[in-house]
């Protein structure tokens, strides 16, 4: 049963990248339980496709759009085509990102910049298509999904977690920029989310089983940014919102509670 009232987004229109999946999936999906349209983008239409029809049979009203957000020309043809079809756009979600295990002295620069490319560039290359094809002159929320590693080293992240921390910056920087135009730019980071690609590989990677650490599900990253798209956060910009159970409160702690 969600927290929030049914209709919260009734009207909205929400573009989730990397909608297709995983975290991006879940939050499309709660969006439109709770009465938004929803857009979703991702590189391969045939994932697309079939997360169209699920939440079509759950009744949500949605388009799916392949898009490659390294690439601005197509970017801004996806954001043109939402507003085209729904006449606006109230929410971006920034989601889709590219990672996998690795360490340094085995990453190539091909593989750095590609994770860069993906996570930041991407980051940038849908805000600002938002900003200019109708936030500038409407206002917004953009939820950019980014990670707690900005503070500390992450073994075998160093891509992303450069990325991510990049994305955190932008994210303030945007939220300064465009607080006078009615636009809310915030963040949230996930920790390490159950049942998703990203936490299986690290697993697989580091340990060949599962950790016993402290874990999330993609529903509490989906209500955290529900939260923060909401009128409820109205007074809330440039924030960093961690949802991760706890675990970089204190990092040698990470295990589940034992009595």
């Amino acid at each position: 049963m969600s927290v929030f009232c049914q209709g919260l987004f009734e009207g909205k229109v929400v573009l989730v990248t990397g909608g297709g999946t995983g975290i991006g999936n879940v939050i499309a999906r709660t969006f439109g339980e709770h009465g938004a349209k929803v857009a979703i983008a991702s590189r391969k239409q045939v994932v697309l496709d079939a997360a169209k029809e699920e939440l079509k049979a759950n009744g949500i009203e949605c388009i799916a759009i392949a898009c490659d957000i390294r690439k601005p020309e197509m970017v801004a043809l996806v954001v043109n085509e939402i507003i085209a079809v729904w006449g606006s756009l109230d929410v971006l979600v920034n989601n889709a990102a590219g990672n996998f295990p690795a360490r340094i002295e085995d990453l190539s620069a091909n593989a750095f910049k590609t994770v860069i490319d993906i996570d930041l560039q991407g980051t940038f290359n849908v805000s600002k298509a938002a900003f200019d094809a109708w936030m500038k002159e409407n206002g917004g929320a953009i939820i950019n999904i980014t990670a707690p590693y900005e503070n500390f080293g992450v073994a075998w992240q160093a891509h992303a977690a450069a990325a991510k921390a990049g994305v955190v910056s932008f994210t303030r920087s945007a939220a300064v920029e465009w607080r006078p135009l009615g636009i809310r730019v915030n963040g949230v980071a996930p920790g390490g989310v159950l049942q998703t690609e990203g936490i299986d590989r690290l697993q697989e990677s580091l340990t060949n089983k599962p950790g016993a650490g402290v874990y999330v599900e993609a529903g509490d990253i989906a209500s955290a940014v529900l939260f923060l798209a909401s009128d409820a956060a109205r007074c809330i910009t440039g924030e960093n919102l961690y949802v991760d159970g706890g675990a970089t409160v204190d990092m040698t702690k990470m295990a589940a509670y034992e009595s």
